[in-house]
């Protein structure tokens, strides 16, 4: 056993110790004070009246959605121009005949669709309301995030001769 502590010391010598001295010294140094954690005034204490309140555990149901005839009609069969969005059809053209004005309206594959008023186009249940010589009106439902549907009008206006569509947001009716 002394033989293992003499090969023990023996191996230390002649190694640098003043890492190890200098966190000794910083060990041994007092710790300056915390500073005190400040007091909070909480102002009032409320009360849960559980029985006047409704319980935390259900989902909330006091904003009611839009009404029922704000939803879009979920058995109507959709139209082919209501697979793109909106801002991905163009208005080119428009053709008056005796007793309606109808938009062409071009989808990204190419194909012009002849529409009028009371058709659908676009993904949120869009309807044109009035087609006028130099673009549409259209009355779009879209969800508004709490289980209801809100109604919005937006415009789509005859292609500029650069060939892109402007699509106007019209103020959000509700």
């Amino acid at each position: 056993m002394g033989a293992l502590f003499v090969l023990t010391v023996a191996g230390c010598g002649g190694r640098d110790l003043s890492d190890l001295e200098r966190l000794v010294v910083e060990a041994t140094q007092p710790s300056p004070d915390a500073t005190p954690v400040p007091t909070l005034d909480h102002g009032f204490a409320s009360e849960y009246d559980a029985m006047s309140e409704r319980s935390p555990f259900e989902p909330f149901t006091g904003v009611q959605g839009a009404t029922a005839s704000e939803a879009p009609d979920p058995t109507r069969r959709p139209q082919p121009q209501e697979h793109f969005p909106l801002g991905q059809l163009e208005l080119v053209g428009t053709l008056a005949g005796r007793d309606r004005i109808l938009a062409l309206i071009r989808d990204p594959h190419g194909i012009t669709h002849p529409l009028a008023v009371d058709d659908y186009l676009g993904r949120d249940h869009g309807r044109i309301t009035k087609v006028r010589e130099s673009g549409i009106d259209i009355l779009e439902h879209v969800e508004d995030g709490r289980g209801g549907w809100t109604a919005r009008t937006r415009a789509l206006e005859l292609s500029v001769p650069n060939g892109s569509a402007e699509l106007g947001n019209g103020g959000i009716e509700e």
